[in-house]
């Protein structure tokens, strides 16, 4: 979607796509299976598209330097108020950065960013980015996105599958396949987990979907 979509849904407050609850993925590969808490300042963990997640806020909490970028300001200042962060906030070229100790929020066009903005990541979470755009602009996303990455980088990449004659995203549905093509030329892929939550899911029952497949991937930058 354009960003004058998203734009207008955080105008609207329509932000169903927003989750109260941090991630259980993220929770676990970097909570459980994560470095101990003495190493994590070392891990930069970069969010596209974050809206105002309290996965920023739980990786900040857990010890990670944490970057986020999201075009609507509105997204960006109630996730400060929500969360109770001082912040200190700076005028780029193209963008607007918000900091606070060890996390820096970027207000910006993410199809605008340069590895510069952003600096060295080691970590990429996409739990809600790749999904966020039909099929059209999925390619654009995942060179952009490549772009930003240094080789050995790593991304904990959460999709989603439905029976797309049943609902019309966003969320789009995103199958094995199309993640293969996407990134098989660049990264290296394992798939971490699958699970049904149409159960875990009532919102999207109401939109007529019968299943709804969670898929966790980790991709490797190679090239």
């Amino acid at each position: 979607m354009e960003k004058e979509f998203w734009l207008e849904r955080w105008s609207q407050g329509e932000t169903a796509f927003h989750q109260e609850h941090v991630n259980p993925y993220l929770g676990y590969y970097y909570g459980e299976l994560g470095p101990p808490p003495e190493n994590r300042a070392a891990c930069r963990v970069f969010m596209p598209l974050c809206g105002k997640s309290r996965d920023l806020y739980w990786l900040q909490q857990s010890g990670y330097h944490v970057i986020g970028v999201e075009f609507s300001e509105v997204a960006v200042k109630q996730f400060f108020a929500e969360q109770q962060l001082a912040y200190s906030k700076h005028h780029r070229e193209h963008d607007v950065i918000y900091r606070a100790e060890r996390l820096e929020i970027l207000q910006a066009d993410f199809f605008e960013l340069q590895a510069d903005d952003i600096g060295d990541i080691t970590d990429i979470f996409d739990r809600a980015s790749l999904i966020a755009y039909p099929a059209e602009m999925r390619r654009s996303y995942v060179n952009k996105i490549t772009g930003l990455q240094k080789p050995g980088t790593r991304t904990l990449l959460i999709t989603l599958t439905y029976p797309e004659n049943e609902m019309k995203g966003p969320p789009f549905s995103v199958n094995d396949d199309e993640v293969i093509r996407l990134y098989n030329d660049n990264f290296r892929i394992d798939k971490l987990a699958v699970k049904n939550i149409i159960e875990d899911e009532p919102r999207f029952k109401q939109r007529g979907l019968t299943s709804l497949t969670e898929t966790a991937y980790k991709l490797t930058k190679i090239r």
